[in-house]
């Protein structure tokens, strides 16, 4: 979910249920500035989600979401703790978005130079260069993997425009548990 969900009851009563009841749940928010159309600042009292966390009596943890390798770390130690039985954990991820909330969003909200900067910290290019530096891989290594990356998506979105549509008698095909007896 992202910053702005943060806002609405079904987070808080879902952070306090978990928390009474010690689930083994890992909440991620993407903090990424702006929620639809709106800075964070202007809807949201606390700058860091995370230390909504200190409410519901579970750790909060602030990652900074364009490091790839912080981010893997940090999330299993979260799903480690959830599976030891030791419950819940609000992870919030700082991170931005480069484009619009839609289609139709020019983000005019962002201040000047805003995304320039975000862009200097792109987590594939942090990896990317972190990788090489460490001698993990090679510039054409990475671009082969790119390739191949680009190509999966490429042949997922083919493919799916390739399947028909399904018929509308399968609407609610999968919506609902039937419990078995």
């Amino acid at each position: 979910f992202g910053e702005g969900a943060s806002n609405i009851g079904a987070f808080h009563e879902a952070l306090n249920m978990a928390a009474i009841w010690k689930l083994p749940v890992v909440f991620c928010c993407e903090n990424n500035k702006y929620g639809e159309y709106s800075a964070q600042h202007k809807t949201t009292p606390v700058e860091d989600i995370a230390t909504r966390a200190k409410s519901y009596n579970i750790p909060g943890i602030i990652v900074d979401g364009q490091d790839a390798e912080t981010v893997y770390a940090e999330a299993k130690a979260a799903l480690d703790r959830a599976r030891r039985g030791d419950g819940p954990t609000l992870i919030e991820f700082k991170t931005y978005r480069y484009r619009g909330h839609s289609r139709t969003d020019t983000a005019p909200y962002r201040r000047p130079g805003e995304l320039d900067e975000w862009l200097k910290r792109d987590p594939i290019d942090l990896l990317k260069a972190r990788m090489i530096t460490d001698g993990q891989l090679d510039e054409a290594e990475f671009d082969e993997m790119k390739g191949a990356a680009e190509q999966l998506v490429f042949d997922a979105i083919e493919y799916a425009k390739a399947e028909p549509y399904p018929p509308v008698e399968a609407l609610w095909d999968h919506i609902y548990y039937e419990a078995k007896h």
